[in-house]
């Protein structure tokens, strides 16, 4: 059958086909703005979300590296064929009778310049003088710094080691002119000027507080036995 209003039928398919009007437009582009104002936000989140992860990552690495360097340490410390390496020097004197003993440290040759040994202690306390051990050769030790953690050395002492170097063994007392804040220390020693290897069984630091604590690390220009890399920074 024939359409009766074919006019206005064709007039509704025009208005169908018309575009949206101007309110139409508007409407959508409100939409478009809360829709931007949405990524904006989920942006700013997004971001703070990350640091919140990065800053947890962070931690968890400090902690993993703390654990990991106490557990080498323990493990090294139970390694007893360590004779005359750095790690000999850790803890309080076990060499109790003078003479060439695998239970104190040594540098990898006699008689071959200056040496030097970094002896780190568990805490940071003002310093009035470090204790030396020395169980074979002494005398050598000629000069002390303290070390920062970026490895930045103050002098502190300079001059000739208490111990002569007639004695068998013996312990120097290295007193600090004024006290220092510091819980690593370097200790110069000229091995050209006491023939033979120059041995230290243990180092204590003094503070002003009455405290006494023993080397809890320590590394070295040189060993007889292991030695261990020295580190770009120290831990604080």
């Amino acid at each position: 059958m024939t359409d009766p209003n074919p006019i206005e039928n064709e007039a509704d398919s025009a208005e169908a086909a018309e575009p949206p009007s101007r309110s139409g437009q508007r409407v959508g582009n409100a939409k478009d703005r809360n829709n931007g104002r949405w990524m904006r936000r989920f942006r700013l989140r997004f971001r703070l979300l990350d640091l919140m992860w990065l800053a947890l990552i962070t931690a968890i690495l400090i902690l993993w590296y703390k654990d990991h360097r106490y557990l080498t340490d323990q493990l090294a410390s139970i390694n007893t064929s360590q004779s005359w390496s750095v790690k000999q020097i850790l803890g309080k004197p076990d060499t109790p009778t003078a003479g060439d003993r695998p239970t104190a440290w040594a540098a990898a040759g006699q008689d071959s310049g200056i040496e030097w040994l970094i002896v780190e202690f568990p805490r940071a306390v003002t310093a009035t003088k470090l204790q030396i051990e020395e169980t074979y050769n002494p005398g050598a030790v000629m000069r002390v710094c303290s070390v920062d953690f970026k490895r930045h050395e103050q002098e502190i002492w300079k001059g000739k080691d208490p111990t002569p170097p007639s004695s068998m063994m013996g312990t120097s007392i290295i007193p600090f002119k004024d006290p220092i804040s510091s819980r690593r220390f370097k200790i110069y020693l000229d091995s050209a000027a006491v023939p033979g290897w120059n041995e230290i069984d243990a180092v204590a630091l003094h503070g002003d507080d009455g405290s006494v604590q023993w080397a809890s690390d320590a590394w070295a220009s040189s060993c007889f036995g292991g030695n261990q890399t020295l580190p770009t920074l120290f831990w604080p």
